[in-house]
């Protein structure tokens, strides 16, 4: 059914449609720009601070209920799962964090707070999934990509952030849970993100999407390093000012992805083209001959972390022989492949 307004030709229609609306691109430079005073913000006042992040995040999931609405995703997994998911953070953040917490001083409420984030993290991730078959690859291809870039992230994350933050010993119980729980979410999402770059045609809501994760990695990133490091701590109502300008980011760009033209024509994904695959042997390559020799240098040369434990060792082994197997399989899945085209061009 045509939505042309009476008297609208149709090229002029076309023309209003081919300009698509701004809204976005202002959501993005005005969110960015409170996302960059949030460390000022949070030094100046604790209220202050709570206002800024209940209002990033409602407004990011206010961007994210709109977009899906007007471009008529409401009824697809994967997009359901994205709203509940900000909705939810955004909701855990307001009744735990700020009422629970800062204000009552509520360990219960806290603790509504950390589930309430890390049931976000699992909905998104599933997302994600949904969106990676949404593309029409295989998905046990998909997945073992999705492994690979994990694992070959998670050594020098081990290495150098994991391991110290466990040995500096400042949380213990479910406060590690969490704090552990967070960047391992983190490393399970990037794997799936980097995936999707590479086997869709990269449409720019995607993009946004990616960036918006690349940012909250870079954020809990920093945390779990102001954690080795006994810069942070339990119920710290102040971070340092990377991890505060990630965590924005992150709201802000994925309000920008859920108000983006191009998200209209989100209920299908698009393939890559041949040409991408050049770039994700190369990416492979880099992960499996850097990152453990990385990890090598930061456990026995840079000694970042002095504490021995029995564990140290056995992890990047590990982790190691898990990449190996995760790409026996995917090589295994190249020749099977090959071997199906060879035969097919000989009848």
């Amino acid at each position: 059914m045509s939505q042309t307004a009476s008297g609208a030709t149709p090229a002029a229609e076309s023309r209003r449609t081919a300009r698509g609306p701004y809204g976005w691109l202002a959501f993005l430079v005005l969110g960015g720009l409170v996302a960059l005073s949030g460390p000022l913000v949070s030094a100046a006042s604790v209220l202050l601070d709570v206002l800024l992040w209940v209002s990033v995040q409602g407004a990011a999931s206010a961007a994210v209920v709109i977009g899906i609405r007007r471009y008529g995703l409401g009824g697809l997994w994967p997009w359901r799962l994205i709203r509940a998911g900000v909705v939810l953070a955004w909701s855990a953040n307001v009744v735990g964090w700020s009422i629970g917490w800062i204000w009552l001083k509520n360990d219960a409420l806290l603790a509504v707070y950390q589930l309430g984030t890390l049931g976000g993290y699992v909905l998104l991730f599933g997302a994600l999934v949904l969106l990676g078959a949404m593309i029409g690859a295989s998905r046990w291809v998909g997945l073992l990509d999705a492994g690979i870039v994990t694992v070959g992230v998670a050594m020098p994350f081990w290495t150098f952030l994991v391991d110290p933050a466990i040995d500096a010993g400042v949380r213990s119980g479910s406060d590690l849970a969490f704090a552990l729980a967070t960047p391992f979410m983190d490393l399970l999402v990037a794997g799936l993100v980097v995936r999707l770059l590479f086997d869709s045609g990269r449409p720019p809501w995607l993009v946004l999407l990616a960036a918006s994760y690349a940012a909250v990695f870079v954020a809990d990133s920093t945390y779990l390093l102001e954690l080795a490091m006994g810069q942070a701590g339990v119920g710290q109502t102040g971070t340092g000012a990377v991890a505060t300008v990630g965590w924005l980011a992150w709201s802000v760009l994925v309000g920008s992805a859920a108000l983006h033209p191009s998200l209209a024509g989100a209920g299908s994904l698009a393939p890559a083209p041949a040409v991408s695959r050049r770039g994700r042997v190369t990416m492979f390559l880099i992960l499996v001959l850097v990152s453990p020799v990385v990890s090598a240098l930061g456990r026995f040369v840079l000694d970042v972390d002095p504490v021995e434990q029995p564990y140290d060792d056995l992890a990047l082994m590990g982790l190691t022989v898990l990449l190996a197997v995760l790409l026996v399989l995917r090589l295994n899945t190249v020749a099977r492949l090959a071997e199906t085209h060879a035969a097919a061009l000989d009848r």
